[in-house]
């Protein structure tokens, strides 16, 4: 995996990112120059990896820029290599990577993947047309079923799921970008794509999907579930309800698997610069929340979906104790 994700560090930064430098921002100065690590165009984890990019640009001497990769994995083979100072990384990725587990070969020394803050969890249910004949995940049999790409957490949350269930070897599993996921199970190339619930609110394929075509939830089953989070305490158990889509009838609740997101950074990254980029989004709030609806939990998930055994940048922790929202359950890196 280490060797193929060398080759993929033609790294595409993303100029977007940087577009708050030319307009409002600070002067650099001595400002650390950081490249951030996400996930695919059209994922929770780029929009939020951007627009805080953008805030933190245009309110900080950081410059900070994304650099757009599989996911949690290949982010955190990049951090370890130094190939990226910081990103984010799925929770299930966190604690893969501690044990040298899941698509990780060997195990990652804790400094090169120091928490900061939580901002999301991704409810992440399979999902199949109204009209199709597939009601449960057992009815994935045999069928062509979509997921995010290679090495992304999602994809590593969904191959538990489908190994609990004995499916994988009976599915044919295709990795696309979200965008062209949904795509595909439109056009009938595909028979199920992974769902998204970012804190309870479709991502964007998902509502460009509904606006043209029905959809149906698949629902886990909670023998399943318990069975999955025992494998990787990463994962956990999401809820969706009529009030997260209305293709959910008003009387059931779906289970579905959830990760959740968080950012981190290697410790050669010095305090003062990740003090200052986790302060500049606990003192913008608003902004970030103009910019995404991900952003409107925020205060909710910053800590608590964090990895209790994985230690946190100190620069972070300082500005997480100076907020009030610091838990003295997690440990900070003394290096």
């Amino acid at each position: 995996m280490k060797k193929a994700i060398s080759c993929l560090t033609a790294l595409t930064v993303c100029a977007a990112a940087l577009a708050g430098c030319s307009s409002g921002a600070s002067p650099a100065g001595q400002g650390a120059i950081l490249n951030f690590g996400t996930g695919a165009v059209g994922g929770t984890d780029n929009t939020v990896v951007e627009a805080i990019s953008s805030v933190v640009n245009q309110n900080t001497s950081l410059r900070t820029s994304t650099v757009t990769t599989n996911g949690g994995a290949e982010i955190i083979y990049l951090l370890e290599t130094g190939d990226i100072q910081a990103g984010y990384a799925g929770t299930i990725d966190l604690v893969n990577a501690l044990e040298g587990a899941g698509t990780f070969d060997h195990a990652v020394d804790s400094s090169h993947m120091l928490q900061c803050f939580g901002f999301v969890t991704w409810a992440l249910p399979m999902v199949v047309l109204e009209d199709s004949s597939i009601h449960s995940y057992e009815d994935l049999a045999g069928k062509r079923v979509g997921l995010s790409p290679v090495g992304s957490s999602t994809a590593d949350v969904l191959n538990l799921v489908f190994e609990a269930y004995g499916l994988s070897d009976s599915i044919t599993v295709e990795n696309f970008t979200w965008s062209e996921g949904y795509t595909a199970l439109k056009d009938g190339r595909i028979d199920a794509m992974v769902g998204s619930w970012a804190n309870g609110d479709p991502i964007s394929g998902l509502i460009e999907l509904k606006a043209t075509q029905g959809i149906r939830i698949l629902n886990m089953d909670e023998a399943i579930a318990k069975k999955v989070a025992g494998s990787n305490e990463g994962v956990g158990t999401g809820t969706l309800t009529f009030e997260n889509d209305d293709s959910i009838p008003q009387e059931d609740t779906i289970l579905a698997p959830a990760n959740s997101g968080v950012i981190i950074a290697d410790a050669s990254v010095d305090e003062e610069s990740i003090y200052q980029y986790t302060k500049a989004v606990l003192e913008h709030l608003d902004d970030l929340k103009a910019l995404s609806v991900y952003f409107n939990d925020f205060e909710t998930v910053c800590t608590s979906v964090c990895v209790e055994s994985l230690p946190f940048h100190p620069g972070a922790a300082k500005a997480l104790r100076e907020a009030g929202l610091w838990e003295d359950r997690f440990t900070v890196y003394e290096g």
